[in-house]
């Protein structure tokens, strides 16, 4: 009996903490975490039902999930790999081969390193430093993936729109331009996303936010309300950042345009999907209340893009990320120590 009260209590906790999580603040990776929490609540909510079942029903049902989850386990890591590699060549066939654009490839590439090279040298070189090497070299990849996947979850998360809010102001970030004065398909599909958040709520005002750079011939944020203005959208409705130069400045100046409104309401940040979670933080970091939406862009430009989001996000919070860095290798470090001795 203790057992059920125990499983029931903490079905409740996990599941209460999302929702709070998620109604009062969901720009944090803490969203993730309650959300994998809240996972984990149903699935011993599932293992409490599934003991109440009859045997031979129990017995057949646990040997299909059984069926089922070792199936998905031996499928995510060829999937995943499969995915980082094909969509990290196809970037480099249609956009080039850059630095920033090689980033998928190299993680599918070091992925499939980890699963398959590594394991075979630790059977071919059994001594301890090796042990050792391969031992930090594992904790730093797993931490790694699983920064990762939090991160990936909270920016779905983050996603999912807000039923029945109403936001006065829909703030546009900007990308670039194309020949210094048009506006590409990238930015375009964060302008359409914007211009239709802005047709859903009556009485908004669309800003949109870009400087100007050294290889463009006006403000982005000029650029775009030409073509809010060729898709529709009223001069009278359009608010214009241009002093901008990156995405801390882009929340930064359009709040102060915000701020200088007489109007007050919710605000609605619209970027790209794989660029709306670090924008998010970064307003969250500015004191800057706000919610966002995310614009679809292509499937082999997205995982790359991603890729160096997260990594800029690691930058931007390096200091919680480095100290669990160095604890888990000290904890390695002093396991072989003392096996040593």
């Amino acid at each position: 009996m203790l057992i059920y009260l125990l499983g029931f209590l903490f079905i409740g906790l996990s599941l209460a903490w999302f929702a709070c999580q998620y109604k009062k603040e969901r720009r944090t990776l803490w969203l993730g975490v309650s959300f994998l929490s809240a996972l984990l609540g149903l699935a011993v909510l599932l293992a409490l039902i599934a003991i109440n079942i009859p045997e031979s029903l129990f017995t057949r049902g646990l040997i299909l999930l059984g069926i089922i989850f070792a199936v998905l386990l031996l499928l995510f890591p060829l999937v995943m790999v499969t995915g980082l590699i094909t969509t990290g060549l196809q970037l480099i066939r249609k956009e080039g081969g850059g630095l920033s654009h090689i980033l998928s490839l190299g993680f599918g590439i070091a992925y499939l390193a980890y699963l398959i090279i590594w394991p075979l040298l630790e059977n071919a070189f059994d001594n301890p430093l090796y042990s050792f090497v391969y031992a930090c070299l594992s904790f730093c990849f797993l931490f790694a993936l699983s920064a990762f996947a939090l991160y990936a979850i909270t920016n779905l998360l983050n996603l999912i729109k807000a039923p029945g809010k109403h936001y006065q102001y829909i703030l546009v970030l900007g990308s670039g331009l194309k020949e210094g004065h048009k506006v590409p398909p990238l930015l375009a599909a964060r302008v359409n996303q914007g211009i239709a958040a802005h047709r859903e709520n009556k009485g908004s005002l669309l800003l949109l936010s870009g400087g100007q750079g050294a290889d463009e011939q006006i403000p982005e944020g000029l650029a775009m309300k030409n073509y809010a203005l060729s898709q529709g959208v009223r001069a009278e409705s359009i608010l214009v950042e241009d002093q901008s130069a990156s995405t801390r400045e882009n929340l930064m100046y359009s709040k102060k345009i915000i701020d200088a409104c007489e109007k007050e309401g919710n605000i609605l940040v619209v970027s790209s999907r794989y660029h709306i979670l670090r924008a998010l933080l970064l307003a969250r970091s500015l004191g800057f209340a706000c919610e966002g939406r995310g614009a679809k862009t292509r499937l082999y430009f997205s995982v790359n893009a991603f890729i160096r989001e997260w990594i800029a996000y690691l930058v931007f919070k390096k200091k919680p990320y480095l100290s669990g860095l160095a604890i888990g290798l000290a904890v390695i470090s002093l396991f072989y120590l003392v096996s040593a001795l």
